[in-house]
Parts: C-alpha cells; structure tokens; sequence
C-alpha cells in the first residue's frame, strides 16, 4: 500500500487573523531571493502596500484605512476604523523636567478603551504613593507606553487628531479624522498647517516671508518659514561699536555686533595715573568736580576714565587744609577750593543745637565767634542725635567733631546662631567692619549647645556649637538627617573619610562620609592582563578591579576521582573547577548502607541513609536517636526515666536528663501524678506525687479525701437497689448519649471524616496525654470537632490562625468514650428507620405488652426506657426517663453519672455509680401513695 502524498493547504488570508500581521508572519529569511512578480502578487493576495509614502502621516493613514489595521500596543489586536481610538499628539501635553527642552511625541495609535484603562490605573497608582508619603500638593501621572513620555491629564473622550471635534465620522478616508483643516498650533511658526486633519506631526511650513538683514542697509530677503531666519545681505555690516568711535567690520549679521578689540590709553580723573583698556571701557563722571563741596560745577564734556584711589591733596584757600578727597576731576578754572572750615562755612557746633556768634560780640546761647579756620570748633553738652550710618538708631553720644559718629551703644536683643538662646548686647557690638568691602556686617552670636542633628552621611551627629541647622533636630535627642537643600553653606557635610572598599575591591573610597554607595574607582591599570591559557588578553587601559573572563575551555586536568572533566571556561588555578557531576555509589556517613546514584563530588560524611543510628552513647543506658550521621555521636540529651527510689513500690520515672553513671539525684520533689480516691471510692482526683529526700511521705499520703452527702446518698441508693433486687455488679455499661441534629446531619454527608475525627479522639483518650492540637481544617469541620470533643467530655480551643487555624482538645478528669459512637448511632438509627417502613399497617397484639407477674409472688420491678410508656398493670415500679447527656462540669467532684434501671435479669450496676431514683410505685399493700408529696411510704409493720 503506498502512501498518499499530502496536499498543501493554501496558505490562509492575513485579513482572516488580526493582530498577526505586524509579527511577520508571512515572511522567510530567503524573501529578498525570490522573483519580484511573486512577492508582489503575494502582496496583492495579502492587500499590503509594497512601498511606503516616505513619511509617518501618510502610513499611519494607510495603515489607519486599509487591512491589516494597525495594532494597538495594549491589547495587541488591530485598530479597525469604527472603533474609538486615541494618539499620542500634543493634545495632552508632556511633563518636562527641563523647560528649554522640546517635548517628542511617538504618534502612535490605541484603542480609546485601553489606552484610557491604561492611564487611569497608573494615574491612580503614582496618586495613592503620593498620598502614602503624606504629600498631598502632587498629582498622578501616567506614561505612555509608547514613547513613556510623562502625562498628569487623562483623556476626556473620543476626539478627532486634531482635538475640535467629538466622535467623527469614520467614515471618512482618513478614520478618526473630522475632515476639516487641521487645527493644532505649530511649536516652530504662527501659521496653520494646510492638510486636513491628520495623525501624525504636521509638515513643516512652506510660506516663503520676506525678512529684513540686520545692517544699516536694511536689504529684503525672501525665506521659508521654519528655516533658518539670520539673513544677510553680505556687505559689511558698519553700524558704531559700543565705544562710540569706530564702526563694525563683520559681514552682516543677525543680533549685536562684537565689542570693539582696539586698546586705548585711560587717564585717571585727577591726570596722575593711566592705564592701557579695550575701547569704550571706562566710567563716566556724573558728579560736581573740583575740591570745594559747595560748587556746583559739572564735567562740560563727558570723558571716562577711572579713579586712581590717591588722595587729592591741593591746597584750600586757607593755605593750611588740604582737599582730603579721593581722585576727582579738577575745576576748568583751577582756582584753589574754599576751605571748609572756614568760620563763615560753620554757623553752629557738629550736632547743629547751639549756634555759633559771626561777630566779636557774642548773645547769650552762643559759641564765641571763630576768626579764622584754624580755631577749634566748639562742641556743646547736648546729644548728637544723628542717624548712624551703619544702624537705624540715632546717635547717644554727646555732640562731637568727627564726622563718623561712635559705635551705637543701644541695647538691643539678638538670637544666637542656632535660635535657642537669646542675648542683649550694645548695637555696636553685634556688628562688625568687613575689611574687604569696608561694610558692617552682624556678627555672629554663639552659645554653648552641640547640635543634635545629622550629618549629611547619616551616620555620624554634627555636635557643632551652635549650629544655625541645630533645628533639624526635631524633639529631645532625636537625631534627624539634614537635608541637602537645606544646607547651602555646608556645615553639615560630613568631615570624616568614608573609607568604604570600592567597587573595584582594591581601593577605599577618599571622598567625604555620604549617604548611598559610593562613585566608582577611577583608577585604571596600563599593563596587559593574560589569562592563564594566555589565549585571551586583555589591552590597557584597564579600569581597576577588572577581572579577565576567558571563553576558551579549562586546559587543567581532570579530577583524580577518574571521571571526565566537566565542561567550563577557562580560570586560573587559585580557584577550582567544578565538582564532579557524575552518579556513583558511595557509602553513608554511618557505614550502614550503600547508596547508589550519589553525586561524586559529595562528600561521604554527607550522605545519609535516613536509618536512626543506634550507637550506644557514653551513658551506657541509652542509644543515640539521630539519623544517619558522620563522627561521634555526642553527649545523651535522652530523659533518665529510672525509677525513684523514695517512691518504691509505685513506679514513678526520674524526669532528669540523663545523668549516667551517677545515682538519680531525689533531693527534688516527684511530679508525677497520681489518682487520690476517698473512703468509699466515688471521689477521684489527681495529684502529685512530691516524695523527696526531705519529704519521704510525700504530698499524696498526706491529703485524704473525705466521703460527701453525694457519697452517704450513693451508698442509700446502694442499699435501695439490693432491696429492690436490682443488681449492682460491675458490668453495667454507662448513660446513651444523644447526638444533637446538626452534628449527625453533617456526620452523615462526612463519614469519612467522622471515623478519622473518631478515631483520634479515642486514641487520645486511651493514651496518657493531657493536651493534643488536630490538624488544621475548615471552619466546618473545626466546628464539627469541637462539639464533638464536648461529647467526649473533652475540654477544646481554637489555637494558631488563619489558615492554619486548628482545635485543641484537653483531658479532663472525667473524659471517657460515649456510648454509642456517633457512627453506631448513625448506622443503627438510620437502618432501623429503613426497616421499620416494611411493618407499616400489620396488626400488633397489645395484649402481649403487659408485663406478666411475678410467679414468686413478690412485686416486679420495670424501669420504663426513654421514650416508652410504661406498664399500667400488675406490681410495676417505673423509673424516671433518665436524660441521655450528662452536664458539662468544670470539678471532678461535680460530675454525675445517670443512667436506665432494668430489672435483675437485664442489668447490673456498679457500685460506682451515683443513681438518683424517682420511684413511682402502685402498690395494694403493705404500701400506698402520699397524695401530697407524691412519694412511696412502707407500712414496716404489715411486713
């Protein structure tokens, strides 16, 4: 039978699997190989364009119009024409750190729908973090997951590219396009952009302007708009330099002309001093010139120069002053200044109260006159008054000659540099005179506190004196790290070395203690680095800490164990090669067994069967209980458990560890316990044992129990049930329990788990532990567990959490099994109930109900069972419906155990057992019935 050759099937349309187009699915790496005509036909078969446009807008709307669509970067499946869309365009702004930079936009095109869900979620996200870190001044943002530029707005709605329309029509060429001119702002021009609305970035600007040159000819020269606007005409431009003098030799030019580079001879104001400066440097005189202050004679043609810092030093009028002032141009005419001390320049004393006489007779109130300029000028007792010149008081000195006024000795109140103290000092002295720019300047107030705060590393506490950022502390010795910004001066950078091993591992960081890791080492090394095969070199220079990485094979032998090398690169010989991978069998750390499919390279003493070791230890008593393991097996940590001497004949274990070969140390008391019961055997409790060497009797034959009326009525009751010839032997069987209806409905739709919950609560009951925890379940079973533990008389709780959450179960004095198991009464009851339904309508004879009498002619005795009614015929006595669960009590003491009464022949009780009767007896004779109390009265007489 030959085979068939399989036909291949026609290779499937793109437009019938959108979102694969963009992967290239269609394309092999031999397409550029095969003929032209058949790609162009597989092109026309695939409706793909074979050229592009050459610019974005044109296939963004090529790729918006025609199959296959474009993609959606989110959702991965193509952008059909009717389904909103949104791009990213200058619609929604960028967020820029820096201004002068220009903002880019990816144009590319989403679905409205996920780029909106997009946006919202990340939006939300930066928002909630903001608010996390308690700034609430800052809004969201999102990126696009094109161009991962930064938003902080969310897009409103379907909107053209162009943003003036809602919802367009797409049913236009270009979808998602209003149809009407475009209408977004150009960065580069104020024109409009001439297409119709688009996708994409608008074309540049083709109107051609016409802009005037920058020269003195003012020439007109036609441009595009958007390209480069500096026109020139080409002629040399020549308008003034800055200096006024000469004329610009550049071509024409765009902006101001270069300053003049011609050097010139400068003359200081007063003519004694010249300097060579670039031209048009200098300052122009705006003041009155010459020596005399009263003159108002200004410069008649402007000049610069500069002044030389000398004192004039010309002579006044007087012949005996001089002109103090500094370099100043002279007077056109250069007559000698008036002297300004002249007696007919000052009419009265510096501070200007009392006047001075003109003349040789002098009124009362006034300074004798002065007759030439050599005279004293007088000075009254008044106070000066005058504003200070470096301070806003006025002067508190007496009137005095000098013209600066003495230092202000106002008291004023300043803070100290870092603000926690106060300090009042004389205004003078909280300022001092700057030797450099000859001002005053606040002096700084110190006190004598360390700053708590932080250096700017973080690690070490500033303890300047005084500190002006000592503020950052915040509250009592609690340190807090400055932040840079509010540190311009530095008092908090850190003085210390960081010392940290850098990157390279070679060289510790020299900078100053900081915050962060530290910068890379800068060292490099100018010497070739050859690997040990010497295959692989590396060529300076080569930054410090690089290690050279060969890819050449390892040229080392292989292990001595006799397996083949591992496959690796090449490496010096100070590190190792690789373990060997390869299995073999090796022994385990006790020597007990072989293991096979063990790794070579793995030590044997790190191989263990799992087998517990067994050795006997140095004890001699006990055996080592550790798994398999290499070396010796250690010192015993096992209990002693050797029986107490003080405690003989009971058997009571030494609860010590192990402490061979030495005798058990009795001196502590026994802490096992022990069941302690009174006279008559009804009263249980436990104890401890507590014999030790200073207590030989213990604790235990020192406590008694004394019998309770609970007792003395067990004991009537006793007596009532051998008169009553009811057995008490000790084979009776203890009160049925009844099971609540919830617990049997979820028992019966969890069987499985009611036999396991069963039977570990009968395996505790039946063990010496006071305390087990159940594995963790659901809370329904959890809620099963714990009642049914109630029923068990079991104390339980609820330990650990969720989901590991879990019910312990604790011993209680009185816990024992119940009768029956919920799973016998399940089993029975619904079996019953089964088989009842097929006696259903068969006739019953009631005559055979009533109890026969007795043939020894003494009154029988029925107890009527829970739920039946009782006999109404012959000598019958009926006992009370015994309740089926017994209240849960907190005492041993307190617990109760009731029970069903059933003739001689059916039941016997123990003599244990606490029976409370409530007897209703119809009797002929020798007893009757009290009307009253309802109770039995015995004529012992009549017997």
């Amino acid at each position: 039978m030959t085979a068939t050759p399989s036909v291949a099937s026609p290779p499937r349309p793109a437009h019938s699997r959108p979102g694969k187009a963009k992967f290239n699915a269609g394309l092999t790496p031999d397409a550029l190989n095969r003929d032209p005509g058949t790609l162009r036909s597989q092109r026309h078969r695939k409706n793909i364009p074979h050229a592009d446009a050459g610019d974005l807008t044109s296939n963004l709307i090529r790729e918006l119009s025609t199959r296959p669509f474009l993609d959606c970067l989110i959702c991965f499946s193509p952008i059909h024409p009717q389904q909103p869309s949104w791009s990213c365009s200058p619609l929604i702004p960028l967020l820029e750190d820096d201004p002068s930079h220009q903002s880019q936009y990816c144009w590319t095109t989403f679905h409205l729908k996920c780029i909106r869900e997009w946006a919202e979620k990340n939006y939300n996200e930066v928002l909630a973090a903001w608010k996390a870190r308690e700034q609430f001044d800052k809004d969201g943002e999102w990126r696009c997951p094109g161009c991962q530029g930064r938003r902080n707005e969310i897009m409103e709605g379907y909107v053209c590219f162009c943003g003036s329309t809602r919802s367009p029509n797409n049913r236009l060429a270009t979808p998602h396009s209003c149809g009407n001119n475009c209408s977004r702002p150009r960065t580069s021009c104020s024109h409009s952009c001439p297409l119709l609305c688009h996708p994409g970035p608008c074309p540049p600007c083709k109107i051609i302007m016409d802009i005037q040159c920058e020269c003195i000819r003012k020439q007109t020269v036609s441009v595009r708009c958007g390209e480069h606007t500096q026109v020139s005409c080409g002629k040399t431009c020549s308008k003034i330099l800055g200096c006024g003098k000469h004329s610009c030799q550049q071509t024409c030019h765009l902006g101001p002309c270069t300053p003049c580079e011609r050097k010139d001879i400068l003359d200081c104001w007063c003519g004694k001093e010249q300097k060579q400066v670039l031209c048009g440097e200098g300052d122009v005189w705006l003041e009155s010139v010459g020596c005399d202050d009263s003159a108002l004679e200004h410069m008649q043609e402007p000049r610069k120069g500069f002044g030389c810092q000398t004192v004039c030093g010309k002579p006044f009028d007087c012949g005996d002053h001089a002109c103090m002032k500094s370099c100043h141009p002279p007077s056109s005419d250069s007559q000698l200044g008036h002297c300004p001390m002249s007696p007919d320049r000052i009419f009265t004393c510096p501070c200007g109260k009392q006047p001075i006489a003109t003349s040789s007779h002098s009124r009362v109130g006034e300074f004798p006159a002065r007759t030439h300029c050599t005279d004293p000028i007088p000075t009254c007792a008044s106070t000066c008054l005058k504003p200070h010149s470096d301070c806003e008081h006025l002067c508190q000195a007496k009137c005095h000659i000098s013209v600066v006024c003495p230092p202000c000795f106002v008291k004023v109140v300043r803070p100290c540099r870092c603000g926690s103290t106060i300090r009042t000092l004389q205004c003078g002295d909280s300022r001092t005179l700057d030797k450099e720019s000859g001002l005053f300047l606040e002096r700084e107030i110190l006190c004598d506190r360390p700053c708590m705060a932080m250096r700017a590393c973080g690690k070490h506490q500033c303890n300047r004196i005084c500190c002006p950022l000592a503020s950052l502390a915040k509250g009592k010795m609690k340190a807090v790290v400055s932040h840079p910004d509010a540190d311009p001066i530095g008092f908090h950078q850190c003085d210390l070395v960081c010392g940290k091993m850098l990157n390279c591992g070679n060289h510790q960081c020299e900078e100053r203690d900081h915050r962060g890791p530290c910068r890379p080492c800068l060292r490099s090394s100018f010497e070739e680095i050859i690997c040990f095969c010497g295959q692989t070199v590396l060529e300076p220079p080569i930054p410090c800490g690089t290690k050279i990485h060969c890819s050449y094979p390892c040229s080392l032998p292989p292990p001595p164990c006799g397996h083949s090398k591992t496959p690796h690169t090449c490496h010096f010989p100070d590190s190792s090669c690789p373990p060997c991978v390869h299995l073999t069998d090796k022994p385990c750390a006790c020597g007990k067994k072989t293991l096979s499919n063990i790794r070579c390279s793995l030590d044997s003493e790190k191989v263990s069967c799992g087998i517990v070791c067994g050795k006997p230890l140095s004890c001699g008593g006990h055996k080592c209980d550790s798994l398999c393991h290499a070396g010796e097996c250690g010192v015993c940590t096992s209990m002693c458990g050797k029986a107490r001497k003080m405690c003989l004949p009971d058997i009571h274990p030494c609860t010590n560890l192990c402490h061979a070969p030495t005798g058990c140390d009795e001196d502590e008391p026994c802490q096992t316990r022990v069941e302690l019961t009174c006279e008559c055997g009804r009263i249980r409790q436990a104890a401890v044992c507590g014999t030790s060497r200073s207590n030989p009797a213990g604790l235990v034959k020192r406590q008694t129990i004394k019998c309770t009326a609970e007792c003395a009525l067990k004991q009537r009751n006793a007596r009532l049930a051998d008169a009553l010839g009811i057995k008490t032997g000790g084979t009776a069987t203890l009160a049925e329990v009844t099971y609540s209806d919830e617990l049997v409905a979820f028992a019966r739709a969890n069987l499985k788990f009611l036999t396991l919950v069963e039977n570990i609560l009968a395996e505790f009951v039946k063990s010496n532990r006071t305390k087990q925890v159940l594995p963790h379940m659901t809370p329904e079973k959890r809620n099963f567990a714990y009642k049914l533990a109630g029923m068990y008389r079991l104390d339980s709780q609820t330990v650990d959490q969720d989901p590991h959450r879990s019910v312990q179960i604790i011993r209680r004095i009185d816990t024992r099994i119940p009768t029956p198991l919920l799973s016998d009464y399940i089993r029975k009851k619904f079996s019953q109930s089964s088989s009842s339904n097929t006696t259903l309508g068969k006739l019953v004879n009631l005559r055979g109900l009533a109890t026969p009498p007795s043939p020894s002619g003494k009154p029988s005795v029925s107890v009527a069972r829970s739920g039946s009614p009782a006999p109404t015929r012959g000598w019958t006595s009926v006992v009370a419906p015994a309740h089926n669960v017994a209240p849960r009590s907190t005492t041993p003491n307190a617990a109760s155990r009731t029970g069903t009464l059933t003739p001689r022949s059916q039941q016997s009780l123990p003599d244990s057992c606490n029976i409370t009767l409530n007897l209703t007896i119809v009797v002929r004779s020798p007893m009757r019935m009290s009307r009253t109390t309802g109770r039995m009265i015995y004529d012992y007489r009549s017997s």
